[in-house]
């Protein structure tokens, strides 16, 4: 099953998706300038790419993924201060 939602998180509009995969869902969270996904993802594509990328590992909903410690960021995501280890909900606004 596919389950997508626009979700209003500190007065900005994001774009949630998510996917029941094998064990685990796929789970997305997608701003105005980059995302946030779970390690289903690859980040050095993401890097590739030019993305604003932040990556999470262990979630599985939105609340977990908000939850979350940062695991892994592009270059893009370091540009606008965001590291590993921090909170996503303390970041999600720059995305």
């Amino acid at each position: 099953m596919i389950y997508t939602e626009f979700v209003q998180i500190a007065s900005r509009s994001y774009t949630y998706l998510k996917i029941e995969m094998g064990t685990a869902p796929l789970v997305l969270l997608k701003g105005e300038k980059g995302f946030v996904m779970c390690g289903y993802l690859n980040l050095e594509a993401a890097e590739k790419l030019n993305d604003i990328a932040v990556r999470v590992t262990g979630v599985k909903d939105l609340e977990s993924l908000l939850n979350a410690k940062v695991a892994g960021v592009t270059s893009g995501a370091k540009a606008l201060g965001i590291k590993e280890g921090d909170k996503v909900s303390n970041i999600v606004y720059r995305l």
